[in-house]
């Protein structure tokens, strides 16, 4: 099952399975994955499923969504790729078993 792993300035916000067809992200409590950051608007953004595949849209948030540092408004998701809602950093786990070590490398790799 895909995953989100989220962290803001070094600080652990959690994994979150994607288990639905549509994740919606957002500070609103409404969302199913609910980021409660300044900077990360009410519904910020949304995931899609289709197939194996998940892609992005960001709602019109205020801060923007990035992926891999580029501004998007919709976008299909890698694995490993870097999402950025306002200033919460998430990472896209597409396949758990290979992405687990990537994962724990990158945020090793960041918090230095």
């Amino acid at each position: 099952m895909a995953r989100l792993v989220l962290n803001c300035e070094g600080v652990d916000l959690g994994m979150h399975e994607l288990g639905g067809d549509i994740v919606s992200i957002g500070r609103a409590p409404s969302n199913h994955i609910v980021i409660d950051h300044s900077t990360v608007s009410g519904q910020h953004a949304v995931l899609l499923r289709a197939g194996d595949s998940y892609w992005l849209k960001d709602l019109d948030s205020t801060n923007g969504t990035q992926i891999n540092g580029v501004l998007v408004t919709d976008a299909k998701l890698k694995d490993g790729d870097t999402i950025r809602f306002g200033s919460v950093i998430a990472v896209f786990a597409g396949r758990c078993r290979r992405s687990k070590c990537w994962i724990r490398r990158f945020w090793t790799s960041i918090s230095v």
